[in-house]
């Protein structure tokens, strides 16, 4: 039986081809550009973790019995918090965009599949939902993508 593991550079050929390989000193251009992209990056990360704590962000009423309290929001994703009092009912809608939905609390029909505290829920792009309903009220936390 054979394998397909590469063979290994002998420690003391790698030392040689280091040593041997120049120092090359960037232009100016790729320094900056480097220097860009780093930066960018760095930027990037300080939006990579944050928080919303339970007293924060504000709760906007979107139509009888429905809440909405946005978490994060861009051009790219939405998270948000959606409460729901007993017995609303949000109509047939498409999606533009995949959706997920997770059951924070109470109990929800969504798409005619009963869920409740913990389920989860995926719509593709392109898809719709049937009417969602709840006589108990529930929130949920949602994000777009």
């Amino acid at each position: 039986m054979t394998t397909n593991k590469p063979e290994s550079l002998d420690f003391d050929l790698f030392i040689e081809l280091f040593e041997a390989t120049p120092d090359l000193q960037p232009t100016d251009a790729v320094k900056n550009k480097i220097k860009t992209t780093l930066m960018h990056r760095v930027a990037q990360s300080r939006d990579a973790q944050f928080f919303v704590f339970a007293e924060q962000g504000q709760w906007k009423s979107l139509n009888q019995g429905i809440q909405i309290k946005i978490l994060k929001s861009d051009s790219q994703a939405k998270s948000f918090l959606l409460k729901l009092e007993q017995n609303t009912i949000i109509p047939y809608h498409d999606h533009h965009k995949n959706e997920e939905t997770f059951v924070i609390d109470g109990e929800v029909w969504l798409d005619g599949i009963h869920c409740k505290n913990g389920d989860y829920h995926f719509a593709g792009a392109g898809t719709f939902h049937k009417e969602i309903r709840t006589e108990a009220g529930c929130t949920l936390l949602i994000k777009t993508y």
